[in-house]
């Protein structure tokens, strides 16, 4: 039986961010809601693990929080020191303005990082097969000198740098998270030891990243591949993307260890994209990552969660991938009914001629 790690925290729930308008604070004719980012999209996850039973095929685990000299791996002790000290004050913003941190979101952000690096830890060194990482906040528009777009730390980032100095020399990224991972792109840009991918909406967040033509920095050409797709993608034109550009990207690549940013915010009902992806199109993305791993990583792959801001219809998401990873029986979509036959599932003629024209941008695309 495939022994999934599954880590998870009391205060992943808790954590409140307060009261927001999508992504800008109430003002003016602004009317107060709850910020995209609260406790009950993870509540409402950890419910359903429960009450599915998935929980008995997993070994939960509480993570440990990563130590700011793990973090200044990837990051600039200036920031590191600023977050510490926008918390401490109890109120401020981690980069680009409309990133909110209160007086509990350093001690979080370490917490999260942590989670993907108690997984890597454990995966690494035997003791779990693959592991699903659990945390808030996210972190892939994180980069050096700055937090962005709800993100303080990148968690993956100091993850993948752990697992270097640990041994592992050939790691790849797959972020599939609906929105551009500039931060990851940026931090690993020039290291020919990283294959980091990005299935992103294109010209979404940011507006200024993600295009197909940044392949990497100098000594690294390759190492980068983005996969920016039109709005209105669904299951079809997604996983034809993932198995016309993803899959054979990594097998050139052939990592020694795989971690995927599994932000879900490319689903249906979510308000922070135009992709129109199924519980069950993530579940078969994540499989063909699952396989990967088997071909070339011993099993090894850790899923990280980020985005995913529709409360009723990202857990259901997540919980598919989790079930993936378990080899467990898969629980049913409540929402499959609603979604079936939509024209959203189907490979359009122009998604297409988009993503086979990516392919032949990105012909070696992988370093090897």
């Amino acid at each position: 039986m495939t022994r999934t790690t599954l880590t998870w925290s009391d205060r992943f729930g808790q954590h409140d961010m307060g009261d927001w308008a999508i992504y800008i604070p109430p003002t003016g004719l602004v009317e107060p809601d709850l910020h995209l980012d609260n406790p009950k999209r993870t509540q409402r996850l950890r419910l359903l693990i429960a009450k599915t039973g998935l929980e008995e095929r997993l070994d939960a685990v509480v993570p440990r929080a990563a130590t700011p000299a793990e973090i200044e791996a990837v990051h600039s002790a200036e920031h590191v020191a600023r977050m510490a000290a926008v918390s401490e004050a109890g109120w401020g913003d981690a980069g680009g303005g409309f990133t909110p941190m209160n007086g509990d979101s350093y001690e979080l952000a370490l917490l999260s990082a942590g989670s993907v690096l108690t997984c890597v830890e454990r995966v690494l060194g035997g003791e779990a097969d693959n592991a699903y990482a659990i945390g808030r906040r996210s972190g892939h528009h994180a980069s050096r000198d700055t937090g962005y777009g709800f993100c303080i730390f990148n968690n993956v980032a100091v993850a993948a740098a752990a697992a270097q100095r640990a041994g592992v020399e050939r790691i790849a990224i797959v972020d599939v998270d609906a929105h551009h991972g500039n931060g990851t792109e940026a931090i690993f840009y020039d290291d020919p030891g990283v294959l980091t991918i990005s299935l992103h909406e294109d010209r979404m967040f940011p507006l200024e990243t993600g295009a197909a033509g940044d392949r990497g920095g100098a000594g690294a050409e390759g190492s980068n591949l983005n996969v920016p797709l039109p709005a209105g993608t669904g299951d079809g034109g997604y996983l034809y993307a993932f198995e016309q550009l993803v899959v054979p990207a990594l097998d050139r690549f052939e990592p020694e260890l795989l971690l995927v940013v599994a932000g879900v915010d490319g689903a249906m009902y979510d308000p922070l994209s135009n992709l129109s992806l199924t519980a069950g199109g993530y579940a078969t993305a994540a499989q063909h990552l699952v396989d990967v791993a088997e071909r070339h990583c011993g099993g090894r792959v850790v899923f990280e969660q980020e985005g995913g801001y529709s409360h009723v219809y990202a857990p259901f998401c997540w919980l598919k991938l989790i079930e993936v990873l378990a080899a467990a029986l898969q629980s049913e979509d409540p929402f499959a009914p609603f979604l079936a036959g939509g024209a959203f599932n189907e490979l359009a003629p122009h998604q297409r001629e988009l993503v086979d024209g990516l392919v032949r941008q990105a012909e070696g695309s992988a370093v090897g």
